[in-house]
């Protein structure tokens, strides 16, 4: 069996967001060991944060009085991309720091899938992270192996650090953006999660907030980029999801797995 978790990037994100991927899913493991063993939980970090609510309330009351372009705006595309980085990452020591509530909350759905699969001997781990969801997974493995924002007080353990995690899968992902003011000698990826780790990359060149990780540093050499086409501009960074280029090499990497 596999598990995946899924962890969605930029804008607002309703329960059920990962069905289309599920389809796709379904659509290329027919006939496969993988078809009928699969189970998907779905993080929604910023939620729990309300930071998605007083995104909507401040652009509607902009809008309102200035006729910005309504919900099809570009402006509001770049405040839920922007205002999720900026607000995410203010006073992270804070205990009720969006920060660590969103921590909170993937550590709460790790553990989540960690009692799922522990019956499961033969059982394998599936991240699938979109655009700013990679910088919250990044940070919270990076806190939890160096002992910092909710694992301070209370160590990570098997149950929670992500060190069983078989197959990560990053799309959209801005990561560049997070550390494009440091030098290359200060970049510095999570380190590798066991032996059989393995991380691959899907971004689109129309989507400028999707690059590639390769080159970032060298601890970014475990890292397997891959140039797909998801659409033209903006529309390219949330078509990720349900687009075949990204979803059936996808489910191809985790039939092997099984």
């Amino acid at each position: 069996m596999i598990y995946i978790l899924t962890i969605p990037g930029i804008g607002t994100k309703q329960a059920g967001y990962s069905k289309g991927l599920e389809k796709e899913i379904k659509k290329f493991s027919k006939g496969t060991l993988l078809e009928n063993n699969f189970t998907i939980v779905e993080t929604r970090p910023f939620n729990v944060t309300e930071i998605d609510e007083h995104q909507t309330e401040l652009f509607n009351r902009l809008d309102t009085s200035n006729k910005l372009g309504g919900i099809l705006s570009l402006r509001k595309f770049v405040v839920e991309a922007f205002g999720d980085a900026v607000t995410f990452e203010r006073n992270p020591e804070a205990d009720d720091s969006p920060y660590k509530k969103v921590h909170r909350h993937i550590r709460d759905k790790v553990e989540e899938e960690h009692n799922l699969m522990i019956q499961d001997k033969n059982a394998k781990l599936v991240i699938v992270a979109a655009s700013m969801g990679v910088q919250v997974l990044s940070t919270y493995i990076w806190d939890a192996d160096n002992g910092k924002g909710i694992f301070k007080n209370s160590p990570a353990t098997p149950k929670n650090n992500l060190r069983s995690l078989n197959y990560f899968v990053s799309i959209g992902c801005n990561l560049p953006l997070f550390v494009s003011g440091l030098p290359e000698s200060k970049i510095v990826a999570f380190d590798k999660r066991n032996e059989n780790f393995i991380w691959q990359n899907y971004y689109d060149k129309d989507d400028v907030l999707g690059w590639p990780l390769k080159q970032l540093s060298p601890s970014y050499n475990m890292v397997e980029d891959f140039q797909i086409n998801t659409g033209l501009y903006a529309g390219a960074h949330v078509r990720y999801w349900e687009d075949n280029d990204f979803t059936k090499p996808f489910v191809k990497k985790m039939i092997e797995l099984l």
